[in-house]
């Protein structure tokens, strides 16, 4: 009888020992996977307006996917409106400098 009450000590004592251990590493692998999610989220929050901009502009269009070079046309540069590239290239700008904000402190510094 007695040996069967420490055995049963012993395997709980392993059972409890092996959840803790699982336990620990699951918040580890958590902690991990959640960081990169984060960074990924937040470079997908910064660059969405330039996905806005190119789905405002493929929606105006019509039925085709056509993204015009400014400048391509001879009287392009007279013309007000059309295809917002400078505020992509502006998004684009902004989405680098975020990026990468801690290297270029490094290079200032």
């Amino acid at each position: 009888m007695a040996s069967s009450v420490t055995r049963f000590s012993e395997h709980w004592l392993l059972m409890a020992t092996t959840a803790l251990i699982c336990g620990f590493l699951g918040y580890i692998v958590y902690d991990a996977i959640m960081a990169t999610a984060s960074e990924l989220l937040q470079r997908l929050l910064v660059i969405s307006p330039l996905f806005l901009i190119l789905i405002v502009h493929w929606l105006s269009s019509g039925s085709h996917i056509s993204f015009p070079m400014p400048g391509s046309e001879p009287g392009a540069i007279h013309r007000a409106g059309g295809s917002p590239w400078g505020v992509a290239f502006i998004l684009l700008l902004l989405f680098f400098l975020i990026s990468y904000q801690p290297s270029l402190h490094d290079l200032i510094a």
